[in-house]
């Protein structure tokens, strides 16, 4: 166990904090996380290739007694460069929130129309009902072109604050690494951006902001336009709808005294109003809308309430506003974290790939090598069996061990030595020369059928591979 080595908490963190999130970051008993690690391998694979599974228990241990994995501002406090985003990163972000805001900001124009579609029928008589829409149609054609200069037009104001926040922090983040290097750009990485909510999420958002709008025009309708609550029997707060509502508050608001409302922002009350049409629309047929896009219009919601002077609703949805951008954060932060991540497992997968390749050219130079020793054997082979068959031809050059004819050259030297002298040989040895000179004889002869029968051999053999050799062409 003392020369056991323990991961780096950092490395931890990142590869273990989607494991122990949850539930998970109350776990304190080590049997249980190292379970719960052994469940998860095929993710922390970085890890188990450098160390025990143990030793990485033990660092998973730590940081739940501290409350890493439970607590963001922990780790962030703890590991602020695993949260840091970089400025390509940012950008990446800011220009695809950048893109949809300004097709949820032309979608927006369309809002006026269709609400007008579903406006239902006035209460009256025939001659009642014309003049209520003669009137009503007066003042759509007056709030349109409001709507869509001004209304509009606010939203394109909120728009592009949004788009100065975000190029702001681009600007402090200065120039830094991309967390997914150019070299994995041929690696098709799904982008996060922008963040959207779960619809269900922000659905409740936008229906609870959207009852609270509607309180404020029950009560700020009772209170200076009682006449028109009355026409339009809006006795409780289920009966009013957003839309209807802000379009029927334009009608009254040149009639209103200076104290009833208070326009904020340097925008008329017809900017303040109209801006908030997207929130119903948006709630009751279910558009899917950036996070970014629903701050706006939680913006939009605040001012609303600070125009029509109900201070009380303003503040909770600005305490809503506060919490959706603290999950946004949040959100923000888990993705810094998932892409530093990734960076690091595209990193290994790239070194295994470049090793993998290297083996594979060696492989490849080993397989062409061998090939061309193994042509050259037999070539050699072929050319000894074609060189065998001419007549001066000696068969033991071919298999490398050239044939010593050392005895057969003394003979000779001693023969042209001896010539024209009369060698005397003694009568005792006599008889022993004769048989030592007649086994010379034989062993000569033996010799030289012993080499027929090889040459014969060996041109059997080297037809055999010439055979073999023209089968193989």
């Amino acid at each position: 166990m003392a020369n056991q080595r323990f991961p780096d908490g950092r490395l931890v963190y990142l590869h273990c904090s989607s494991i122990f999130s949850g539930e998970n970051a109350l776990l304190r008993r080590q049997g249980k996380i190292s379970r719960l690690l052994r469940e998860h391998q095929t993710s922390i694979k970085v890890l188990t290739s450098d160390f025990t599974l143990p030793a990485i228990t033990v660092v998973v241990k730590q940081l739940l007694e501290e409350q890493i994995f439970e607590r963001l501002s922990y780790a962030k406090v703890r590991y602020p460069e695993l949260f840091q985003p970089s400025g390509t990163q940012e950008a990446e972000r800011a220009g695809s929130e950048a893109q949809v805001l300004k097709t949820e900001a032309a979608a927006a124009q369309d809002v006026e129309k269709s609400d007008d579609e579903e406006d239902e029928p006035l209460v009256g008589g025939r001659g009642e009902k014309q003049a209520e829409h003669r009137e009503t149609a007066l003042d759509k054609s007056n709030t349109t072109e409001s709507f869509h200069a001004s209304g509009v037009a606010s939203w394109q104001v909120s728009f592009e604050r949004h788009l100065l926040k975000c190029d702001s922090g681009i600007t402090n983040l200065g120039d830094s690494t991309p967390v997914i290097s150019a070299a994995h750009r041929s690696v098709s990485v799904p982008s996060l951006h922008p963040i959207y909510l779960p619809l269900k999420t922000q659905h409740k958002v936008l229906v609870t902001v959207q009852y609270l709008l509607e309180e404020c025009c029950f009560e700020f309708g009772n209170a200076w336009v009682p006449k028109l609550m009355e026409e339009r029997k809006w006795y409780e707060v289920e009966s009013i709808e957003l839309n209807q509502c802000t379009l029927r508050f334009l009608k009254y608001a040149k009639s209103l005294p200076p104290s009833a409302i208070n326009p904020t922002g340097g925008e008329n009350i017809a900017q303040v109003l109209l801006r908030t049409s997207t929130i119903r629309h948006s709630a009751v047929h279910r558009n899917r809308i950036s996070a970014a896009g629903v701050v706006i219009m939680l913006d939009a919601a605040i001012a609303f309430a600070e125009t029509l002077k109900d201070s009380r609703r303003a503040e909770k949805i600005a305490n809503i506003k506060l919490q959706l951008e603290s999950s946004i954060e949040e959100i923000v932060q888990h993705q810094n974290l998932l892409e530093r991540k990734l960076s690091e497992q595209l990193e290994a997968i790239a070194q295994r790939r470049a090793e993998l390749d290297a083996l594979e050219r060696t492989s490849i130079e080993e397989m062409l090598a061998i090939d061309k020793k193994q042509r050259a054997e037999v070539g050699s082979t072929l050319e000894c069996a074609l060189a065998g068959s001419q007549p001066d031809y000696n068969i033991s050059t071919c298999n490398g061990a050239p044939r010593s004819d050392g005895d057969s050259e003394a003979r000779r030297e001693i023969r042209s030595s001896t010539s024209g002298q009369d060698i005397t040989v003694p009568t005792d040895h006599q008889s022993e020369a004769t048989d030592t000179f007649e086994e010379d004889y034989q062993s000569e002869q033996s010799e030289g059928d012993s080499s027929y029968q090889q040459d014969d051999e060996a041109k059997e053999s080297a037809g055999e591979l010439l055979d073999m050799f023209t089968w193989i062409l």
